[in-house]
């Protein structure tokens, strides 16, 4: 990683310095300014070029194909130093650059081959430039100025026809497979599809511009001035020809960069609601490909599916169509059927693919929770009903059990009690007449406890039970009833515990005058309201009462507000969900 980082620390000095270098070379030979320009910067445009590529993209072999065109392109400017292996090899190796341009047009965008005709061609441009680079070393003669008869330096070789037929070969082998590289990548574009086009679109003008780069200079001569411009050569044209290649690649890569931004931006503008429709049409506008289509997995039908649940058989792509499975540990999630163009470049399909389980993660993820909500909310309601099963038993169990018992008891008491009112004493029947009202007192305590308990008179209906509670109230309350029909018990109980609670508080706290007690209901919704006159202040918070009430409340579905400004008086306010029975 460390080394990664530090690309461009040696590679912008190393470019820089071997610019340097070729430039006071070419000024020894006292080459114009306009050669000097033409030559040397198009080289470093090139190497600038694939660290832009390196900086967006540093896995994709296109940026050190760049490099190496840049760094390539000043080799031949070494061939004239004193130093004779130096020349020598400038000689030999001074063109090469074209190789890694090729190399980089055909593998545009990916940075990889995938054709076999490309790397054909890959394979005969190294063929081709070995070839020369070889007869330069072992065929070539140098021309015999002083006339005392020269030879090859390595091979006893005088005659320097066989390296110029090799020139000649190469020539037009060259400007032909050159021709060949932007014929292929023009069939590429050709068969693509609009979006495949459009990424294809900067290879298709590199190679077009370095075919006919090539091709001119080797029909006209590299040396040779443009006819209609007196002055400038071919080689400046050309040079600056193949600093637009690299140009070109940068651009369509910061580009599909740009495409790949786009991808992963609409995980945000989808959010956490991702329906696969929505998905599919936000996948399409940032690709650029409106045929796009997502079917997620199913499974229950153990296949593929499309938007109205019907099976997909994906066993055979269809033509120019490709189909990109999305797995998550190892259990399939989606598929998308897109255009194939895509597979040119795999980091924008990855970026597809991990946008599209993180969306259909995000959803599952969401009904998941709504589910366990719907559970603990279904668990609640059971709890809530089991209770009030239970406080029923109860309130039936002292009702025929232990209130019965005292009432028999008292009845006994006061029968014995006539019977010896003119045999006892005085005492004796103080005694018993004490004990019967006690007895009497602890009835009334027991019915009244197991009123709190469970209210029987809601066996009669919630308006019924309500009407009891208003009217054992100490203070005088309005009853307000407009129900269509008898609520869930359920929702009748929780009504009732409400209001008695919103009763007891007022009676111990408010110091009110006037009470009102409202309950409507209406399209599915129960509200019940208690509002006095009082002194206020009450907190919801602070009680025990009402935050079980609260609880109560919630459990059902309902909703609870407590107005209470100091001095104000109180509003106390529950919505319930009711589907009158």
């Amino acid at each position: 990683m460390k080394l990664a980082r530090g690309i461009p620390v040696l590679i912008v000095p190393a470019g820089i310095a071997v610019a340097w270098l070729a430039a006071r070379e070419q000024d020894r030979l006292g080459r114009p300014w306009t050669f000097l320009v033409s030559t040397l910067v198009p080289g470093l445009i090139l190497i600038t070029a694939g660290l832009v590529i390196w900086s967006r993209r540093p896995h994709n072999r296109c940026w050190w194909l760049l490099v190496a065109a840049g760094f390539a392109g000043y080799v031949g400017n070494f061939e004239h130093v004193v130093n004779r292996d130096v020349a020598l090899g400038a000689f030999a190796f001074g063109r090469w650059y074209d190789l890694f341009l090729g190399w980089a047009l055909l593998a545009f965008p990916s940075g990889r081959l995938l054709h076999r005709r490309d790397r054909v061609l890959v394979a005969v441009m190294v063929g081709l430039l070995s070839a020369r680079s070889l007869s330069r070393l072992f065929l070539h003669v140098p021309p015999d100025v002083a006339g005392y008869g020269v030879r090859n330096r390595f091979l006893p070789i005088s005659d320097d026809r066989w390296w110029r037929m090799v020139e000649d070969v190469f020539a037009w082998g060259w400007s032909v497979t050159v021709l060949l590289v932007s014929v292929s990548v023009a069939a590429r574009w050709k068969q693509s599809s609009r979006l495949g086009r459009r990424m294809l679109s900067p290879a298709l003008f590199g190679a077009t511009v370095l075919a006919a780069a090539v091709a001119y200079e080797y029909v006209i001569g590299w040396n040779a001035d443009i006819p209609a411009v007196a002055g400038v050569r071919i080689s400046y044209v050309t040079e600056w020809a193949r600093a637009g290649v690299g140009v070109a690649l940068a651009a369509g890569l910061v580009r599909l960069r740009r495409t790949r931004s786009e991808v992963v931006d609409l995980v945000a503008e989808l959010g956490q609601d991702a329906p696969p429709a929505r998905l599919e049409s936000a996948l399409g506008r940032a690709l650029g490909d409106s045929t796009l289509t997502l079917l997620p997995w199913s499974a229950a039908a153990g296949r593929y599916v499309d938007d109205e649940g019907c099976p997909v058989d994906l066993s055979a792509e269809p033509p120019g169509r490709a189909v990109t499975r999305i797995e998550n540990r190892g259990e399939p999630v989606a598929a998308i059927v897109h255009d194939i163009a895509l597979l040119e470049d795999p980091g924008l399909v990855n970026a597809v693919v991990a946008a599209v389980r993180l969306t259909i993660d995000n959803e599952q993820l969401q009904a998941e929770l709504e589910t366990q909500l719907a559970e603990v909310a279904a668990s609640r309601s059971r709890i809530l009903a089991a209770g009030d099963a239970e406080r029923r038993r109860i309130e039936r169990d002292l009702h025929d059990g232990a209130q019965q018992r005292l009432v028999t008891i008292a009845l006994a008491l006061r029968l014995a009690e006539s019977r010896l009112a003119s045999d006892s004493t005085p005492e004796l029947r103080a005694v018993l007449s004490k004990t019967v009202a006690d007895l009497q007192d602890a009835i009334d305590e027991l019915r009244d406890l197991a009123r709190g308990i469970h209210p029987a008179s809601l066996e009669s209906g919630l308006s019924s039970a309500l009407e009891s509670l208003v009217d054992r109230s100490p203070l005088p309350v309005r009853l307000d009833l407009r129900l269509d029909g008898e609520p869930p018990s359920a929702v009748a109980h929780t009504a009732y515990f409400a209001v008695a609670e919103a009763l007891t508080n007022i009676i111990k706290h408010a110091n009110a005058h006037e009470v009102t007690v409202r309950a409507v209901a209406d399209n599915g919704t129960m509200r019940v309201q208690v509002t006095d006159d009082g002194d206020g202040g009450a907190d919801a918070d602070n009680g025990t009462g009402l935050r079980g009430i609260a609880d109560r409340v919630a459990a059902v579905g309902g909703s609870m507000q407590l107005h209470s400004p100091p001095g104000a008086g109180t509003s106390f306010e529950i919505d319930l969900p009711c589907e009158s029975s």
